[in-house]
């Protein structure tokens, strides 16, 4: 073991200093050097954008503000949920005698799909 020291003292030494800098960087301790203002920026821009500031999520997210980076399909609003139907559930009229006879005919509903 002396030997591969004697021999390859400063690759050792080397190795030793960026495994601690690695480790100092990963738990808080030094900055990260690569996350300048420069790439702040870019991820700043990149999540107003409509993506998050290291990926691309695979739903749309709201434009214009880089603090959301979560999916709109996360929050169920569409048809069939409580907020749709307290805001707009009421806006869809009764069906008629015949569109309850049609609809029972041919979804087995009086009030149709």
């Amino acid at each position: 073991m002396s030997k591969i020291f004697q021999v390859h003292r400063r690759k050792v030494i080397g190795a030793g200093v960026l495994i601690g800098a690695y480790a100092l960087v990963q738990n808080g301790t030094l900055p990260n050097p690569f996350y300048t203002p420069g790439v702040q920026n870019i991820e700043q821009r990149y999540s107003s954008g409509g993506a998050a500031p290291n990926k691309t999520p695979g739903a749309a997210t709201k434009r214009g503000h880089p603090d959301s980076v979560t999916a709109n399909t996360t929050t169920n609003k569409g048809i069939g949920t409580p907020r749709h139907e307290e805001k707009f559930g009421e806006q869809k009229p009764d069906p008629s005698t015949f569109d309850k006879t049609w609809n029972q005919a041919h979804y087995h509903e009086d009030k149709g799909k």
